[in-house]
């Protein structure tokens, strides 16, 4: 039992919770023989190395070596705990958790508290926007600006109220704590006493999580001049909201951008809501600042090509540059549509109509050709300080560019703009390389020291590989491979795992022998076992003939390792004058001699297991 979660609830949460499908909710995958590839959540690369196993339920990435089930896979994308992670799951698939266990745990939930008091003020605000006199007045707003009444139901627009306590009051008489909307972000505290309203006499845009739940909020304020506050709002950071790690409007565009495999990003709730209404649906907001790393990997994971359309005025600040290097770094094709000076997304949808913008879409210049074209405007290329400066700007774009290709092609460039040498430039480029490289070395935590690392070899995985695809192989290595033979006795309880199943008759299943082990070492051999490509796919007599060769070469290393042994005890007994002793020694190394011989792998039968 898991907390409270009775083990049979755990089985059939995991049953009925499809892998792929899970993790399609945050990367696209590709296929790759019998298993799904993409580029790991977990940490940045270029090229793909997460493998997801359909058949095992497991995935592994070969870069980082995260590896985990339905499980842990949520506990590390929602940084849940494993009760968590099961409830989230079990919501997912419709399963209920029998309520005598569940209301401990989620008295103690404070993440799906904050969830459910969002939505309750979500629908407060957008109740407000529809039937409140004051709230009228800014969805008169919202119609002038041509938000239609589905598109402001679809992103449950709505309007905090002017008055300092009114969802205050209305979260009270729902049962909802003070100290719980502190922590939603919803309320503050009052300087001497009481509690005031964060968001008063605002549009409210709520902004969801990518599965879709309300984590935070965005408020616009309709009245100018100093009184009113900031022209946007935005909540707090929360246990379950970080502007910098979420993308406005991507629980609604990533099925779009996943059949284009291209995202368009904006400033603004409104530009993001104009352009979905007008059938460009792959649109998503940076939530008004430069985009962070987080953000990027978000875009990385759904998208190959990534056009900025920001508002024609941030074209040029620095922290748009740097969020736009980020983003090419993670290995997105990045692009830039010029927008007419004073524009942004929604006015010019507006006033031109869809088919310009996607015509301003369609006409996006690369990243590093359009910051080749601003810097020569900005700079005097004739003086050694413009020169200088050029150089200083274009390095990080350069040393971000997608491909070897694509970094020689703007380096050309770059070099006849500037009229110096090509292999100067390269020369710096590659100084640029070095020291980055050092620093991004002196900036990884040293590793921790392992005295107990595991020892795994090649044989073993293929084995184990092997038999969690083919009960006949499983069977196989039960009747032919002695416990002994298996070098490190952790590796032996996952063979032992295997043939326990075997023998009870139970399926092998590696997502069930996953979750046997709370050795993270153990369980990430299975995973890194089941998703190996190189052992999937395999013709029923070739799987056969390569355990085979795997339990000889196992034996052939026992045999080696008994017979040093051996040796060793000859010359001890032999010194201390025991011939009797050494004699039997002898008869039992001759013996051991003549079966090592006759073993498929002394005669030249076996593989090559050197890794």
């Amino acid at each position: 039992m898991a907390q409270g979660i009775p083990e049979n609830i755990i089985d059939e949460i995991r049953q009925n919770t499809d892998l792929v499908a899970l993790v399609e909710d945050y990367l696209k995958l590709e296929r790759r023989g019998k298993n799904m590839v993409g580029l790991c959540p977990f940490h940045n690369e270029k090229t793909p190395s997460f493998s997801v196993s359909p058949d095992k339920q497991l995935y592994h990435c070969f870069g980082c070596g995260a590896s985990g089930n339905v499980f842990s896979l949520i506990m590390q994308m929602e940084n849940l705990t494993f009760p968590e992670a099961a409830r989230f799951l079990a919501g997912r698939s419709g399963i209920k958790i029998p309520e005598a266990q569940a209301s401990v745990q989620e008295s103690d939930n404070l993440k799906e508290k904050i969830f459910r008091l969002n939505l309750m003020a979500a629908r407060y605000y957008a109740y407000s926007l529809q039937e409140s006199a004051e709230g009228k007045k800014a969805l008169t707003y919202l119609l002038n600006r041509g938000i239609n009444k589905s598109s402001i139901e679809m992103f449950m627009i709505g309007y905090a109220p002017s008055g300092w306590t009114g969802f205050f009051q209305f979260a009270q008489k729902k049962g909802a704590s003070a100290d719980l909307m502190v922590q939603a972000g919803l309320i503050s505290p009052g300087r001497e006493k009481g509690y005031y309203d964060r968001f008063r006499g605002r549009l409210m845009f709520p902004i969801f999580n990518i599965s879709g739940k309300v984590a935070g909020f965005g408020g616009r304020s309709l009245e100018e001049g100093d009184k009113s506050g900031p022209k946007y709002l935005n909540s707090p950071e929360t246990a379950v909201f970080n502007k910098g790690f979420m993308l406005y409007g991507l629980n609604f565009a990533r099925p779009e951008i996943r059949k284009n495999k291209m995202a368009v990003v904006m400033e603004g709730y409104t530009d993001v809501i104009t352009a979905y209404q007008a059938g460009i649906k792959n649109a998503v907001a940076s939530l008004g600042t430069a985009l962070t790393y987080e953000q990027s990997k978000l875009l990385r994971n759904q998208a190959d090509t990534v056009i900025t359309a920001y508002d024609s005025d941030s074209a040029g600040e620095a922290a748009t540059w740097r969020g736009l290097a980020v983003l090419q770094s993670t290995g997105c094709l990045v692009r830039v549509a010029e927008l007419p000076e004073g524009g942004d997304p929604d006015s010019f949808i507006r006033e031109k109509g869809a088919a310009a913008f996607i015509k301003l879409i369609e006409e996006s210049a690369p990243l590093i050709d359009y910051r080749l074209q601003k810097l020569k405007l900005r700079y005097d290329l004739a003086s050694d300080q413009g020169r200088v400066s050029y150089t200083e700007e274009l390095m990080p774009f350069l040393l971000g560019a997608v491909n070897q290709v694509e970094q020689d092609f703007y380096l050309k460039k770059a070099a006849e703009e500037l009229g110096v040498e090509e292999s100067a430039l390269r020369d710096e480029l590659k100084k640029r390389r070095r020291m980055g490289s050092r620093w991004s070395e002196a900036g990884k935590p040293e590793p921790p020291v392992e005295d107990n690392t595991l020892v795994l070899r090649p044989a073993e995985k293929i084995l184990i590989s092997l038999m969690l695809q083919s009960k006949e192989i499983a069977e196989q290595g039960r009747n032919l491979l002695k416990p002994d033979y298996i070098g490190d006795y952790r590796v032996r309880k996952i063979f032992e795992e295997i043939w326990n199943l075997c023998q009870s008759g139970e399926e092998i299943r590696a997502e069930k022998l996953y979750n046997r082990f709370e050795d993270k070492q153990l369980a990430q051999i299975i995973s890194r076992a089941v998703t190996d490509p190189a052992l999937q796919d395999l013709k029923p007599q070739i799987a056969k003939r390569m355990a085979e060769d795997s339990i000889a070469y196992l034996e052939h290393l026992w045999f080696e390792k008994e017979q040093r042994e051996l040796k060793i005890k000859i010359k001890e007994l032999e010194a201390r004058g025991l011939n009797k002793e050494v004699e039997e020694l002898l008869r039992e190394h001759q013996q051991m001699i003549t079966k090592k011989d006759g073993s498929p792998y002394r005669s030249g039968k076996g593989g090559d297991f050197n890794g």
